[in-house]
């Protein structure tokens, strides 16, 4: 069975190694260029949320605003898209509202 394995996967080298080695710079600059803006993103939606909580907001409505917040972000900074993609607001409404319920409780 190993034998039938290794006959049927495809191997890199069919691509040239420049290609090989532009596809690999690439693949890791974004995953670590990501990791970064993310936790810039998670400080920054932590700051906001410490702020509503400290100001006597509740938990309901510290979400309510913080999307809010991302809403408005999209339009006080507009991308041309197309009408199937999503903004970055969209995308990652999801992660910033976890990342608010956890901020949220972080010190309780």
């Amino acid at each position: 069975m190993p034998e039938m394995r290794s006959r049927t996967q495809i191997q890199p080298s069919f691509i040239p190694d420049e290609m090989a080695r532009l596809f690999h710079v690439a693949l890791h600059d974004v995953v670590r260029t990501s990791a970064v803006s993310m936790a810039e993103l998670r400080e920054c939606v932590g700051a906001c949320v410490r702020s509503l909580r400290d100001s006597g907001v509740g938990p309901a409505q510290m979400i309510i605003a913080m999307k809010a917040c991302a809403r408005e972000s999209a339009r006080r900074y507009p991308v041309l898209l197309s009408e199937h993609e999503l903004t970055n607001a969209d995308f990652l409404m999801e992660q910033i509202v976890k990342w608010s319920i956890i901020e949220y409780y972080n010190d309780a």
